[in-house]
């Protein structure tokens, strides 16, 4: 099948599009008119789901269109595009010129196409991230693979310092996108057990259950098609100049990770949507987040305690930098909410360096739990490449928060406001024991040399 969606002038705004439908007379079918292009699958499919306005309707609708090249009804299609990478999957403009559907192919109702395609996008974005994760584990496999066989100085280059920590900080992010995967993946199968106890038929389970968390998978689409691409980029740099060559796979595998940026919404738009949803969430009393705010800021005004905490057990002081990272998300969210408004939306810088501070507190903090979670059940002995990636993971995260946290505050803070916030920002992402990150990619990078692959 393909999903025909975009339009040349309906991208991002997929709400926006011209291609008509309109009733027959006698009311039994609609005759589609307008273009769709980045069709995938269009060079082959038999059916297409095609989303089209039917007179001056707000939202579009869905139909159910058949194609069969024999009886066209209509449907010609472009050349297959010539991509920069993706290259085996048939990419297609289609034309649609009085084709005729049966008004019994309207999917669901008039005019709610654009809450199906949302949908189907927000399905798209957790499954974008499970296939980049899979695109990771197999680039740092082949990097590692041949570093452990390069040899130069008379030395496998995987021994040099500037390896490894190339080695461990893409196995620390491909770690991260697992297990931040895995949780919303998880998360969403309960949702949908649960609807379906309480009655919900199989259907609206789904829909309703991906729905509720459609944050999470704005968060997954950006944070892990990022990682692939810089893991790739990395790869490249481990191969030399093999990894420029056509010949070795990390050439097309730094190609074929650009899209994932851009496709099931670009990453700009899935950042501002992350934290956008929240706020409307928030705005109507779904979620409480001016009250934890208010409450962030009246930490702000007391005085903090000077005691050193007992950090002996495993990531007790890591969790305890996972909450105040939240509570700096808090802090800036809660602050441009109360001096915006409902015109938040228009500040998209200030969304965005938003959203890096939710993304980054949900990918470590999922690692932590996944971590933490499994040194209960095997020990933390076996544990002890994965407690490495939890930490390094958490240490950059904490820098992303840090600078994306000081300038949300300059944008939309001043005076004595500004300077208790940014001391806020202070407290917030300092460390009592910093850790050794590296000895931490020392560690990781031994662990993927010594099995010759991604192994967690």
């Amino acid at each position: 099948g393909a999903y025909c969606l975009t339009e040349p002038g309906a991208g991002s705004d997929a709400n926006s599009g011209k291609t008509t439908a309109q009733l027959s007379e006698d009311g039994k079918s609609y005759k589609i008119n307008g273009q769709k292009m980045w069709i995938s699958n269009a060079g082959f499919c038999s059916l297409m789901i095609v989303f089209a306005r039917i007179e001056d309707d707000k939202n579009i609708t869905g139909f159910i269109v058949e194609y069969d090249s024999e009886n066209p009804n209509g449907i010609t299609l472009g050349e297959e595009e010539h991509k920069l990478g993706i290259r085996a999957s048939s990419t297609r403009q289609v034309f649609f010129n009085d084709t005729i559907v049966p008004a019994d192919n309207m999917l669901a109702g008039r005019g709610e196409g654009f809450k199906i395609a949302m949908n189907a996008l927000n399905v798209g974005r957790i499954k974008l991230a499970a296939a980049c994760l899979d695109s990771q584990r197999r680039i740092l496999t082949t990097a590692v693979q041949y570093a452990n066989e390069r040899k130069q100085f008379k030395t496998p280059i995987a021994d040099f310092g500037a390896i490894k920590t190339k080695l461990a900080e893409m196995a620390a992010s491909a770690y991260a996108g697992e297990s931040a995967t895995y949780r919303a993946a998880k998360n969403i199968e309960d949702r949908i057990a649960l609807r379906e106890a309480a009655g919900n038929s199989h259907q609206e389970a789904e829909l309703k259950g991906v729905e509720e968390y459609a944050i999470e998978c704005s968060i997954l689409k950006v944070a892990v098609s990022e990682d692939v691409q810089n893991c790739a980029d990395e790869g490249i740099q481990i191969f030399g100049g093999m990894g420029f060559s056509e010949e070795t796979p990390m050439e097309a595998a730094w190609r074929d990770a650009r899209i994932a940026r851009i496709y099931e919404g670009t990453n700009e738009i899935n950042r501002m949507l992350s934290v956008g949803m929240l706020v409307k969430k928030a705005m109507k009393g779904h979620v409480d987040l001016l009250g934890p705010a208010q409450a962030v800021q009246e930490e702000l005004m007391g005085i903090p305690s000077f005691e050193t905490p007992d950090y002996s057990e495993l990531f007790s002081e890591e969790k305890e930098m996972i909450k105040k990272l939240k509570k700096t998300f808090l802090m800036v969210a809660g602050g441009a909410v109360q001096k915006y408004g409902q015109d938040l939306e228009e500040h998209q810088q200030l969304l965005i360096a938003a959203a890096d501070i939710l993304i980054e507190i949900y990918m470590a903090e999922s690692a932590i739990l996944r971590t933490e979670k499994n040194a209960k059940r095997f020990g933390e002995a076996s544990q002890s490449a994965q407690i490495a990636m939890a930490k390094l993971y958490l240490y950059h995260a904490v820098d992303i928060v840090e600078e994306k946290g000081k300038e949300s505050i300059i944008s939309f803070a001043e005076g004595d406001e500004q300077r208790m916030m940014l001391m806020g920002l202070k407290r917030f992402t300092k460390y009592t024991n910093y850790p050794d990150i590296v000895d931490l990619r020392i560690e990781i990078a031994e662990k993927v040399k010594s099995e010759n692959k991604y192994c967690f």
